[in-house]
């Protein structure tokens, strides 16, 4: 076990001393139950957070007040996340939940599956998400096959569009040349909505490839996304809804290096993505509410340079779910198919898979709560699954609650790693002989509230085993290889002090390793932690906040522990209108995302917004 960084420990213990650290999950409030109460709809049956164990919720006020324009800016802050990115401003951004694989996060984007087709392990890149127009993120770690089926070994990450209402737009433009652009406008009622959004960045960037190897050439980014929303309510009880995105990023990053993997390079992709789904909700038929959709992605990915790639893909999902919620029990199930395809090159390849789940909660008193699912999943090319998951939550009293789960996940082989054509292997051809991989996870832990609400803290001890890990090894192809483990510690909390100040943060500790040989998985640090104070008063708003990470191992080298700083705050000149600025990286640190990928030094950004 590599020895943890000082400042990983200094950071997580002084944030826990505070109760400055929480769940993403438990501070601003969007959807509420009661007063305080967040609720968790990523599960699938909504359930008050308190009640959620594994639940991590980031709010609209959260991003507002960071000025976050990638998702990852918020994420790095969740407790059982680590994050990295090959470069900044477009580099492969991967989120990793507790110390699983990227591709074993599922990624869902007002509800539709964006995990990429076209990549090979079929994981999801967040350096073009955009949170211009998003409202809330929500994080379930741990397996969550028995909600979603393949992928979600090692979580799920969930982000929710907002239902634009009158007029919303922001500028900022700094270092780097770098300009951000949002803008929305719509009508939404309870009889009827109709919105749309638009957000425009794009920066001169630096090297991707770091500048201390020698490096100069620099690497540029350009992202633009377009949403639009619609709903109607023909009845009381029938309402129709539809959302479309689509995002096009431009990227110029480096290629291979011998020093240390990475070196400059003329290479550029152009990468376009669509998705959305239509609905149709009926409530009361029967005793329950329905739902039908239909969810669509696809995406069209151009490289250009040293080594030219084109790749294209796309899903289909159809769904059927019901459900009914009593202050008892609460019951959902659902059926699901999904079609899929890509093209590399070799011509179309697809793959389907049928799906049904149902999902039991039951509240037998006051202070606990109950909840088990199941599902079954049964692809084209591979034996049927069945993934089940049982929590409880149970309030002791005084404030405290203790809660736990088990449960199990499974993923099934991308069509990349199924039809890719290994001429050196020991069997010449397509990997058809892969299984799907399994996973089983458990945890425990306990929160404390206070009375009102201003302080809380949470702590969650969890261990996740992945079992036939699919691997690429030269020259033997993919296989069925490996056998991973994580264990750690996930810990967070918030105080909010009175006269507009609050503290909050997280800190995990994560023991990954491959179980056969006992080496640390790549690019998962043993340490993670961050803190924020917020102020807010009189027209202003500001947070300051850190995180910091200790070594972790990557393919080519060590990613060395650092620390990374910001401050955003914002000025009211009038009720509408904000003036805005923030400083990343306020230190001037040096550091590392991934081996051999730099990151910039201190930006400067300054700018308006009407809300």
């Amino acid at each position: 076990m590599s020895r943890p960084n000082a400042s990983c420990f200094l950071l997580g213990g002084s944030a826990l001393a505070l109760l400055s650290a929480v769940p993403a999950s438990a501070q601003n409030v969007p959807a509420q139950t009661a007063v305080g109460e967040l609720t968790v709809t990523a599960s699938r049956l909504p359930a008050p957070l308190s009640r959620t164990p594994d639940a991590y919720v980031v709010t609209e006020d959260q991003i507002d007040q960071r000025q976050s324009v990638v998702a990852t800016d918020l994420l790095a802050t969740v407790p059982g996340v680590s994050f990295s990115e090959s470069g900044p401003f477009g580099g492969v951004a991967s989120v990793r939940l507790r110390g699983a694989a990227s591709d074993k996060t599922l990624v869902l984007v007002d509800g539709v599956p964006v995990n990429d087709p076209t990549a090979p392990s079929g994981g999801f890149d967040f350096s073009s998400l955009d949170l211009g127009d998003v409202s809330r993120i929500e994080v379930l770690t741990g397996p969550q096959g028995s909600l979603w089926g393949s992928d979600a070994i090692g979580g799920v990450v969930a982000i929710t569009s907002r239902e634009p209402n009158g007029l919303r737009a922001s500028a900022e433009g700094g270092s780097l040349a770098t300009y951000r652009e949002t803008a929305s406008a719509g009508q939404a009622s309870d009889a009827y909505a109709l919105g749309v959004s638009v957000a425009a960045f794009r920066t001169a960037g630096i090297s991707k490839a770091d500048v201390r190897d020698g490096n100069t050439e620099i690497d540029g980014f350009n992202n633009t996304t377009v949403a639009l929303n619609g709903r109607v309510a023909l009845t009381d009880r029938i309402t129709l809804d539809a959302r479309a995105r689509y995002n096009h990023a431009a990227t110029e990053y480096d290629g291979f290096g011998v020093k240390t993997g990475v070196a400059d390079s003329n290479d550029n992709s152009d990468v376009d993505t669509t998705s959305g789904y239509v609905r149709a909700q009926v409530k009361q038929l029967l005793g329950f509410d329905h739902e039908v959709r239909v969810d669509l992605m696809g995406i069209d990915r151009q490289t250009h340079g040293a080594f030219p790639f084109n790749a294209k893909g796309d899903q289909q999902l159809y769904r059927w779910a019901a459900q009914r919620q009593t202050p008892v029990y609460g019951l959902a199930f659902g059926v699901e198919h999904k079609s899929a395809g890509e093209n590399t090159g070799s011509g179309l390849q697809t793959e389907n898979a049928n799906g049904a789940y149902a999902i039991g909660r039951w509240t037998p008193t006051k202070t606990l709560n109950l909840t088990v699912s199941v599902r079954r999943d049964d692809p084209d090319h591979y034996a049927g699954q069945t993934t089940a998951r049982g929590a409880v939550s149970y309030e002791v009293g005084a404030g405290f609650t203790l809660n736990g789960s088990v449960g199990q996940g499974f993923k099934a082989p991308s069509i990349f790693e199924t039809t890719y054509p290994c001429f050196e292997c020991a069997t010449p051809g397509p990997a058809k002989h892969l299984k799907p991989e399994r996973a089983e996870g458990w945890d425990i832990g306990g929160a404390w509230r206070s009375h009102d609400g201003a302080l809380r803290f949470e702590a969650t001890y969890f261990d996740l085993r992945v079992r036939d890990q699919i691997n690429y090894a030269y020259p033997n192809g993919y296989s069925n290889i490996d056998r991973v483990r994580s264990t750690g510690v996930e810990a967070g909390g918030e105080a909010r002090l009175g006269s507009g100040w609050s503290l909050r943060g997280s800190y995990t500790h994560d023991d990954a390793v491959d179980a056969r040989t006992l080496k640390p998985l790549i690019r998962v640090p043993h340490d993670t932690g961050s803190a924020s104070v917020a102020w807010q008063g009189g027209g202003w708003q500001a947070d300051v906040g850190l995180r910091s990470q200790s070594l972790a191992p990557d393919t080519n080298g060590p990613i060395q522990p650092f620390t990374v700083a910001y401050v955003a705050a914002s000025y009211a000149v009038t009720p509408h209108l904000s003036v805005t600025g923030r400083i990343e990286n306020l230190a001037d640190a040096r550091y590392q995302e991934a081996y051999g990928y730099g990151e910039p030094g201190r930006m400067v950004l300054v700018g308006l917004r009407w809300r």
